[in-house]
């Protein structure tokens, strides 16, 4: 058995973004114009492996339950701090390190379809909001265990209540004026 394959998903998945990170800082130097936005990234996939493993360690000792989702309002009173936006498109970090973001996005392609690793999804659902925009960043097709659950549907509204509205009578043609015949298209002309 090789060092990989003996290693957790929480520590490949790691090493993936410990990688990745490793890469986009050598792109960094490469490319001035895209450096401010590898260093938007990279404290954020730094946090991402971080609660990763957190996720993973509760969920290997059984005591990681699904969280409901709490309204913001209720949970803090003073103001988040805004913070810069990524991009949102489907594989934009392929636009940006093509070669780093492919490798990257097979390695973690590749860790999505390991048994542990579908065992973590299915005891932690809160592991798809961690997951899927490290998909989406690198083009990569979530399966099917990170989908999101389906919105519930809006309730329908009543019918008004009260007497059903009438249709109005469609209003009758007026008899032309003798001597006066009707042109297919414009006013009618005297005979």
């Amino acid at each position: 058995m090789s060092d990989l394959t003996a290693r957790s998903p929480a520590e490949r998945f790691t090493g993936i973004l410990a990688w990745l990170n490793r890469a986009l800082a050598a792109a960094a130097v490469r490319n001035k114009a895209a450096a401010p936005l590898i260093l938007l990234l990279w404290p954020r996939l730094n946090r991402l492996a971080a609660r990763f493993t957190r996720l993973a360690a509760r969920v290997a000792a059984g005591t990681a339950t699904p969280r409901r989702r709490i309204s913001l309002s209720l949970t803090s009173t003073r103001p988040r701090k805004p913070y810069a936006r990524l991009p949102r498109r489907f594989g934009w970090l392929l636009r940006l390190e093509r070669e780093a973001a492919a490798a990257a996005g097979s390695q973690l392609r590749h860790l999505l379809t390991d048994p542990e690793m579908a065992d973590i999804l299915a005891a932690a659902p809160q592991a798809g909001r961690l997951l899927r925009p490290l998909c989406r960043m690198l083009g990569v097709q979530p399966p099917p265990a990170l989908a999101l659950p389906p919105r519930p549907r809006a309730p329908r509204r009543p019918a008004a209540a009260g007497p059903p509205r009438a249709t109005p009578a469609p209003r009758p043609r007026a008899a032309p004026e003798p001597g006066v015949r009707p042109r297919a298209c414009g006013p009618p002309v005297a005979a």
